[in-house]
């Protein structure tokens, strides 16, 4: 089953398994938040320091299995293997959309 799946969190998605630091942070405002693993992650400096950082740790890629939502708020759900204990798993991301962009993302 296909799932229909905004363009800018296919484009986020596939950047992200792609390591594209650049292609990542093209899919956020400037003022975006991100909130992984408890720590809130603010502006393109700090995410570009959790995606380095979350990366290089895990080395984690993402397969959409489930998405919620229409409009601005979209809940994903993702199955991510990595290089982290019991992988693989499944995370939700749920994303706020504003402008065709990420404004707040919440991996949990």
């Amino acid at each position: 089953m296909k799932l229909d799946i905004p363009t800018i969190i296919d484009t986020y998605l596939k950047a992200s398994n792609a390591s594209d630091l650049k292609a990542v942070l093209s899919c956020f405002t400037d003022t975006a938040t991100v909130l992984d693993e408890k720590n809130i992650i603010t502006g393109h400096d700090a995410i570009t320091e959790w995606f380095k950082k979350t990366r290089s740790k895990y080395q984690f890629k993402s397969i959409p299995i489930a998405i919620q939502g229409k409009g601005e708020k979209i809940r994903l759900t993702a199955r991510v293997s990595g290089t982290f204990p019991g992988s693989p798993i499944n995370l939700d991301y749920d994303f706020i959309i504003v402008s065709g962009l990420i404004q707040d993302l919440r991996i949990t």
